[in-house]
């Protein structure tokens, strides 16, 4: 059974993309089943996502696990001592993937992808107009419906956010459940919502508990 928003590490394996080191496990993977971690010279360290910022970076799993021994990790890598605390570091990058998520429904907002509602969304998605549905994380009721149900099991949906939060994306006080039509954005949204999943943060805390309920499965 598939949940809301499968956390697990990318793919694995041998093939042309670029490798690096994880400083949590240690081992070598693609550099794009991790996220990049900036280092300061003062110790602190910034979360890029994207992929393009200047600096000293570092790669990590997006594993709990991993996440326990980043800071040891990353003081041992650059001989220096690293200022955020396991929580501190886990926040800074849940705090990186809300920042990117709204940025990319933003996008998709103004090219006019989306579909707003669980009805017209969860629609939108039976006919293989939305690509993807975000569900708010406060609203349950939402999961029960037909399509949104459907789409949750077919791994065609992630929880974020707050009903809130996502209506001030599109206009709205609220906004329960949010599809998204265009197939780049959507598929970035979804790597990036697994992130903090896969990491036992917020999105995975505060995922509706019909979701929950499946994972691992």
């Amino acid at each position: 059974m598939s949940t809301l928003a499968p956390g697990a590490p990318r793919g694995h394996g041998n093939g042309d993309r670029p490798q690096r080191t994880c400083v949590g496990c240690g081992r070598r993977d693609h550099a794009d089943a991790m996220i990049r971690l900036i280092v300061a010279p003062d110790g602190q360290v910034g979360v890029d996502l994207a992929g393009g910022r200047f600096g000293r970076g570092a790669h990590l799993h997006t594993t709990a696990a991993c996440l326990a021994k980043a800071p040891r990790g990353l003081s041992r890598a650059f001989h220096q001592t690293i200022k955020p605390s396991v929580s501190e570091l886990a926040e800074a990058i849940q705090t990186a993937v809300d920042r990117r998520v709204s940025g990319l429904i933003a996008s998709a907002v103004r090219a006019r992808q989306v579909d707003v509602g669980g009805e017209a969304a969860g629609e939108a998605f039976a006919q293989h107009k939305a690509r993807l549905l975000v569900i708010a994380r406060d609203a349950m009721a939402a999961t029960s419906l037909g399509h949104v149900a459907r789409a949750i099991a077919q791994g065609g949906a992630v929880a974020w956010g707050t009903k809130q939060e996502i209506g001030s994306l599109v206009g709205r006080a609220e906004a329960a459940v949010l599809g998204i039509e265009s197939e780049r954005l959507a598929a970035a949204v979804k790597a990036t919502v697994s992130i903090g999943h896969g990491m036992g943060t917020r999105a995975e805390r505060q995922a509706p508990r019909s979701a929950m309920a499946t994972e691992d499965r």
